[in-house]
């Protein structure tokens, strides 16, 4: 059978659709598409705003760990009170001046405060659509930020890499069951190397140095601390500390903490363990939410700005919801988290005592390291742009793509916790194997972009369409209903869609 017969046979206003959007073009092995002007210049916008996401990321990933470091013990109140505000307050401002831009110097007189509006008609190329779809864009973001939040200052930067890492799996699978995505040979390939990536840099950790090793820096550090001062005079204090640190650090199993300071402190392995578990629950609601993104951005051709504008909106409210989940005991260095509804006011105070730098009680020692409130102003600042750059990559290409693209933001936001002009005092080193776990994870990516990801009917994914792509539609080819037209014309407006 040939290649022609094989092609998928597409109704008329489909293949008008895939003529006036060059991004759609497909090709076939015995008839390859040469590519257009426009289809060039896409590319070279895809790589370049590819580029400026994956340092915004990456930057983004890197203070906002060492911010979770200082507030430790407030984590949880930092990503539900402090962050969605702040945040969006940032958003505010960038989404002002774009419709400035808009007005003002390109001449869009469609463009003012009106814009802003929940039922904005510029929302899409399908008129307003519902608020509630903007509700379920970072009621998952947010779910995730406040699961995260707790167990990502006990678990070092560079294994919260490969962990990340692990959303590709999860998208991949969500988005051949909702999304009817299907993946090639090579696609898979790259998912299985992504997840070869993470239990190298893994498993080194879980290794660790001989037992022998061990026992022996225990003793020697006992020793020599028992030692008077004075009787040995050749052995200074800095031998003996570079002995006390040699022993603290080496361990059998997941890597001990080291709080704002540097220092190294114990965790009972249980508790570590379950910080570990929390970390990668956590990751499956971004991995749906990657999904769900991506069919309405692409469902009614939905505006980025407008989009971004009002998720954020919707995430204030869901950080004051989500607030009493800080209340839940998880396990910490010691013990378990004491906060309550009772110890509400108190808690409150503490944590902004915290956020100016300060300790707020003798048992808090972390918030004098460093100035809170600085670096995540910087965080605030990339983490805006990240974010309505990762929304254009999800709608440009795919979740899932932009799910595997993240993996590069890790890659080098590994390579920054490094530096303490990054990652302050808590800053390590890359070993050899977590080095091979990087280069493991960007070939993964190099592999999965060697065949586009298809729909059912072996149509690329990729791009969009000026008046929204009907594949995404309920009644579509794709939808609920396989026997209904593809045109989905009873669907003529956003407002005529399903939440889901």
């Amino acid at each position: 059978m040939s290649a022609q017969t094989l092609r998928p046979q597409h109704t008329n206003e489909e293949l008008q659709d895939n003529e006036e959007d060059s991004t759609d073009v497909e090709a076939s092995p015995s008839r390859p598409v040469k590519p257009t002007k426009s289809s060039q210049k896409d590319r070279y916008m895809v790589a370049t705003v590819f580029i400026v996401f994956v340092i915004m990321r990456a930057l983004d990933r890197v203070f906002l760990y060492r911010v979770t470091k200082v507030m430790q013990p407030y984590a949880a109140t930092l990503m539900s009170l402090y962050w969605p505000p702040m945040v969006q307050f940032m958003c505010f401002l960038v989404c002002l001046g774009h419709v400035f831009i808009k007005r003002f110097i390109e001449g869009d007189k469609r463009y003012g405060l009106s814009w802003f509006s929940p039922c904005s008609p510029m929302a899409s190329e399908q008129c307003p659509v519902p608020i509630t779809w903007l509700a379920q864009f970072f009621f998952w973001d947010q779910l995730n930020a406040m699961i995260s939040a707790p167990p990502s200052p006990f678990i070092p930067l560079v294994l919260q890499t490969p962990l990340n890492n692990t959303v590709v799996l999860w998208t991949a699978i969500i988005a051949y069951f909702y999304l009817k995505t299907r993946f090639q040979m090579v696609h898979y390939a790259g998912i299985i190397l992504i997840i070869l990536s993470c239990l190298t840099g893994v498993l080194v950790e879980l290794q660790g140095p001989p037992d022998i090793v061990c026992a022996g820096l225990r003793t020697a550090d006992s020793v020599l601390d028992a030692i008077p001062a004075g009787v040995a005079a050749n052995l200074t204090n800095a031998t003996k500390a570079q002995v006390a640190q040699a022993s603290a650090n080496c361990v059998r199993g997941l890597p001990p903490y080291k709080d704002s300071h540097g220092q190294v402190i114990y965790i009972a392995f249980g508790t570590l363990t379950v910080m570990y578990l929390l970390y990668v629950v956590a990751i499956i609601p971004t991995a749906f939410v990657n999904c769900y993104k991506q069919k309405k951005l692409k469902q009614v051709n939905l505006d980025i700005m407008w989009s971004f504008f009002w998720a954020g909106m919707w995430q204030v409210l869901w950080g004051l919801l989500m607030f009493p989940l800080t209340w839940v005991p998880w396990p910490e260095p010691g013990g378990h988290n004491t906060k309550s509804a009772s110890t509400f006011r108190q808690d409150l105070a503490d944590s902004w005592t915290c956020f100016l730098g300060s300790n707020p009680s003798p048992e808090v020692t972390t918030c004098s390291a460093e100035p809170a409130w600085a670096w995540f102003m910087m965080y605030l600042l990339f983490n805006v742009f990240f974010n309505l750059l990762y929304l254009w990559l999800i709608k440009r290409l795919s979740g899932t793509w932009a799910s595997i693209g993240s993996i590069l933001c890790g890659n080098l936001c590994g390579i920054f916790s490094q530096y303490r002009l990054f990652a302050g005092d808590s800053a390590t080193a890359l070993t050899l194997e977590q080095w091979e776990a990087l280069a493991i994870a960007s070939v993964a990516m190099w592999v999965y972009n060697i065949e586009e990801e298809v729909d059912v009917d072996g149509r690329t994914v990729y791009g969009d369409k000026k008046g929204g792509d009907h594949r995404y539609d309920e009644h579509g080819r794709m939808g609920l209903d396989p026997d209904s037209d593809a045109s989905s014309g009873d669907e003529p407006d956003a407002s005529s869609h399903t939440l889901m």
